[in-house]
């Protein structure tokens, strides 16, 4: 299975800038690529996916990934800035219909960063979209104190929905699976440069120092300009991390009931003890003899595979990581690609012995894990917690997330309570990446190169929690968290 989401590790690791176009990063959106540049590094990207990608030709047909690239190849027929590129590129991979293969912004060396998102342009309040309606959540600083529970009808005189609308053309996700575009859609999202905020920015972007914005109050809608902030200054007022938890990770206890929240598990960089907080929490429930404890990943998009560490408190015996056999499509990479592929790990340019293959349609099976983080087995760990489980679940479970959720889920170790998952349970692609660095435009683009296969055939769809809770507008407004509500009444 996918445990992990490794594009946090290389975010800028690279010195790799591509001065041949940026005369200067404030400047670099404005110069034009020539089509001679764009064709160079639009075949390199089409020959490392044709080449490496493992779930290339899940949901597209080999005819059809040649349709998506001659489309890049006539868009490329004339000059186009970097930020135009960059979408062309970002369309491309999302008819790939895979969550772990765009250009991922994190991951953009700095003169790129830079160019494409580094203005201060971030709206001034969070929001998620419920029946295609952009719903405030909270007034990070926008002057006119925003009810939460209010909806942005308009910005700049576009309307939300079509704005919505043309964004999902170039958002990632897992198959069919488009709640998850939608749930990374909103504010915050599940990385470092939110999907929305990459998107405006070259869709939609503000003439000025402040958005003119519709909103609809009780039933009344008004215009009011709203200041742009930079991206430090929104993430400093999204973020209210606890001492000792730098990821916004906590446990409560309410009655009988441990609340233990996760909304991210991409822990790479902090020298932070997750596990420790993990096993002090399950120590907590222990302790106090707990009913039962609700675990919170709604808005965790993956990351280490966190899961693991919980699921060793809950079992008495070895249990398989997954049902999924791992897949590649290649033994060793092609010398004509080295150039351009960076990774944490040597070991993924040649698999060795542990790809056995090829098969008939070219693919090896691999043997080995990705890397450490990629589970065969669970081992039990300390004292276990026998009481109740519930699991919070929704759309942005796509990668490590949608790993936990299927597992818990199999083997009954808890009820999971919410919306349908991200991800695909007909398989999804990950455990080791390549990052293909485009030397023309100095873009990267990530490639996952493990695919996941499930023992039978499965439905183009997330998991659908044991029970369903839907999100309503109604309590956004009341601040009422309904499925929390249920999950703890499940567990009590």
């Amino acid at each position: 299975m996918i445990h992990l989401d490794r594009r946090h590790l290389l975010t800028r690791a690279s010195g790799f800038v591509a001065t041949a176009f940026l005369p200067a990063p404030a400047k670099a959106n404005d110069t034009l690529l020539s089509p001679v540049a764009m064709r160079s590094d639009i075949a390199i990207l089409c020959d490392a996916y044709a080449s490496l990608h493992p779930g290339l030709y899940r949901y597209l047909t080999p005819a059809n990934f040649q349709r998506q690239r001659q489309r890049l190849d006539r868009f490329a027929a004339t000059p186009h800035t970097l930020g135009d590129f960059y979408l062309a590129l970002s369309s491309f991979t999302a008819s790939v219909r895979c969550g772990h293969s765009f250009p991922n912004p994190a991951n953009q060396n700095p003169a790129v960063a830079s160019a494409l998102f580094g203005k201060p342009d971030r709206l001034p309040f969070a929001f998620r979209w419920l029946d295609r309606r952009m719903i405030v959540t909270a007034d990070l600083g926008s002057g006119h104190h925003l009810p939460i529970g209010s909806e942005v009808v308009a910005i700049d005189g576009i309307s939300a929905r079509d704005m919505l609308a043309k964004m999902l053309f170039y958002a990632r996700t897992d198959g069919s699976n488009d709640a998850r575009k939608v749930a990374d859609l909103g504010i915050p999202g599940d990385a470092d440069e939110p999907t929305f905020d990459v998107l405006r920015a070259l869709l939609f972007p503000s003439p000025g120092p402040s958005a003119r914005v519709v909103v609809r109050v009780a039933g009344r809608a008004e215009t009011i300009a709203c200041p742009l902030m930079t991206a430090a200054a929104r993430d400093a007022a999204l973020r209210h991390p606890l001492k000792g938890s730098p990821y916004g990770w906590t446990f409560e206890l309410r009655g009988e009931v441990g609340i233990l929240t996760m909304p991210t598990w991409a822990v790479f960089h902090e020298k932070w003890d997750w596990q420790g907080f993990i096993d002090a929490s399950l120590d907590t429930a222990v302790d106090r003899q707990l009913s039962g404890i609700v675990i919170d990943v709604r808005d965790n998009g993956g990351g280490l595979d966190c899961g693991a560490a919980i699921i060793a408190r809950l079992i008495e015996a070895p249990l398989p990581a997954d049902i999924y056999s791992r897949h590649v499509r290649y033994r060793k990479i092609p010398d004509r690609l080295a150039p351009y592929l960076k990774t944490w790990d040597r070991s993924f340019k040649d698999w060795g012995a542990s790809a056995i293959g090829p098969d008939a349609a070219g693919f090896y099976t691999l043997t080995r894990p990705g890397d450490a983080a990629d589970i065969d087995t669970i081992q039990p760990k300390g004292r276990r917690f026998a009481g109740k489980v519930a699991v919070l679940v929704g759309p942005k479970n796509a990668s490590a997330t949608f790993g936990f959720a299927g597992l818990i889920q199999r083997q009954r170790l808890g009820t999971l309570v919410g919306e349908q998952t991200g991800g695909n349970r007909r398989g999804i692609n990950g455990g080791a990446f390549f990052f293909v660095r485009l030397p023309a435009s100095g873009v990267e683009v990530d490639l996952p190169l493990i695919a996941y296969w499930p023992e039978t055939p499965q439905p183009d769809a997330g998991i659908m929690p044991d029970i369903t809770v839907s999100a309503w507008t109604a309590d956004i407004q009341a601040e009422r968290d309904t499925a929390l509500m249920r999950a703890v009444v499940v567990v009590s």
